[in-house]
């Protein structure tokens, strides 16, 4: 690789077209001085230091060699798309360049073509990200075009703060566009979450307590569900002011869940804002101690107090021996809401029917002698009315002889019988009535009132009832 020479080695820079002065400026006096010590480093292939030396003189003053000794210096320090990029400066800073120098950068800048290639950074390339290769900052992304590049393997690095560098090696082939395509290996974005009042707050993400508000973090790429919950001092809530830490007790507030979605690389803010979110309850129960639902689920024993959500809730109170009760309410903010309800007590159903089933055994008793009695009453006034006849058959005029006396008396006795049997039968007929009538009919049981019809003759007796 050939060198150029860009002009006298001991004289001072000066820009084209321009006599000399007799008497130049400090800042141009050190420009020269920083010329000459970049062209004796140059002189001894101390390149690198020759480089510092001509950009120091450079950024003092604008000059056409000390441009084209810079070129030279990164082409023989291999950084030859810097020594390209340097001679495009150096043409569009002086396009009217001698034609015999002209001629030699063209020449340079040819070679030097052949020895880049141009970059492409594609894949998990993060916006605003500082683009290194090869420790040297080359940009941000996205690149405007396809960057040049020297042709050889090159380090690729890609930074942005708050997360993990992306890195990866390219080999570069000159004349030919080369891509980078970036695989991140931890795919994570940054969360930021807020109040709008600026509360301090539980922070609920994807359903897990995170930490308070302001939080910031890493989380997975993709869709997320962040809600805000905690608690407010009364004063504080009124005043609207933001305390330093989050309250253990007060009035409840919440924010709606709120789905975002989170990108590689990048920020996401979220600001959620919070509102009060309770009321206060009082339920109180006649008899004390009753078992409080609210919304379905058990809450404790009556007389209860708490904090709910605000809006409406079914309030269900029950106790053994007595009718439940139930009724909504509306809660709203910052109003404290009375539940008092007297419960009515239920019939004892077992000791009901245990009574009913005494007083049908019992009626069933009555009626069994009642049967019984009008049997007796059947069966000796039937023999009763044949030793009459008898006796009538016997005794013309109701004169009986002596030896009839017998059969007189055993007349007497089974009418006497009949009489007992004829009363014992009704009285056990009334009263086993009466029990039925106590008797309540069981459900589903279809009647249209009690009725009770008997018969009673020599030969037998019937009832029938219905109840």
């Amino acid at each position: 690789m050939g060198l150029i020479d860009f002009g006298a080695r001991a004289a001072p820079p000066a820009s084209p077209g321009k006599a000399p002065q007799a008497a130049v400026s400090s800042e141009e006096a050190e420009a020269r001085a920083h010329f000459e010590e970049g062209v004796a480093r140059f002189d001894k292939q101390e390149y690198r230091e020759a480089l510092e030396a001509f950009r120091r003189s450079l950024w003092l003053k604008k000059n056409r060699n000390t441009m084209g000794y810079i070129a030279s210096c990164l082409k023989q320090l291999g950084q030859y798309d810097d020594a390209l990029e340097q001679y495009e400066e150096m043409r569009r800073e002086f396009p009217q360049l001698p034609a015999k120098i002209e001629a030699m950068v063209a020449a340079d800048m040819a070679e030097l073509s052949g020895l880049v290639g141009t970059l492409v950074v594609t894949g998990d390339a993060p916006v605003g990200a500082s683009l290194f290769v090869d420790d040297r900052l080359r940009g941000r992304l996205p690149l405007d075009k396809p960057l040049r590049v020297s042709a050889g393997s090159r380090a690729i690095r890609v930074e942005k703060e708050g997360f993990a560098p992306l890195t990866m090696t390219v080999q570069v082939k000159a004349g030919k566009e080369n891509v980078a395509e970036l695989v991140a290996r931890s795919r994570k974005g940054r969360l930021v979450v807020s109040e709008k009042h600026n509360w301090v707050l539980r922070v609920e993400l994807d359903g897990r307590d995170v930490g308070v508000t302001p939080w910031q973090g890493l989380v997975d790429v993709g869709e997320h569900k962040v809600r805000l919950h905690g608690f407010m001092g009364v004063e504080a809530l009124a005043a609207c002011e933001a305390p330093g830490a989050p309250a253990e007790d007060g009035a409840k507030v919440a924010s709606g869940f709120e789905a975002t979605s989170v990108r590689l690389y990048e920020e996401t803010r979220v600001v959620l804002g919070a509102e009060e979110q309770d009321a206060s309850l009082r339920v109180e129960s006649t008899p004390e101690g009753a078992t409080v639902r609210i919304d379905a689920r058990v809450v404790g024993k009556a007389p209860w107090e708490g904090r709910l959500p605000l809006g409406q809730h079914v309030i269900e109170v029950s106790a053994g021996g007595f009718f439940s009760a139930k009724q909504t309410v509306q809660l709203e903010r910052r109003k404290q809401r009375e539940f008092s309800v007297s419960l009515e007590r239920q019939p004892d159903l077992v000791a009901e029917a245990r009574a009913a089933r005494i007083r049908k055994l019992g009626a069933g008793l009555a009626y069994g002698v009642g049967v019984a009695g009008l049997g007796v009453f059947a069966v000796a006034g039937g023999l009763a009315l044949d030793k009459v006849n008898e006796l009538d058959a016997r005794c013309p005029n109701k004169q009986c002889p002596y030896t009839e006396a017998g059969n007189r008396r055993t007349a007497a006795a089974l009418g006497t019988a009949a009489t007992v049997g004829v009363v014992a039968g009704g009285l056990g007929v009334a009263a086993g009535t009466a029990l039925l009538l106590l008797v309540r009919p069981e459900r589903g049981e279809r009647h249209a009132g009690p009725s009770v019809s008997a018969g009673v003759g020599l030969g037998g007796f019937e009832v029938k009832g219905m109840f």
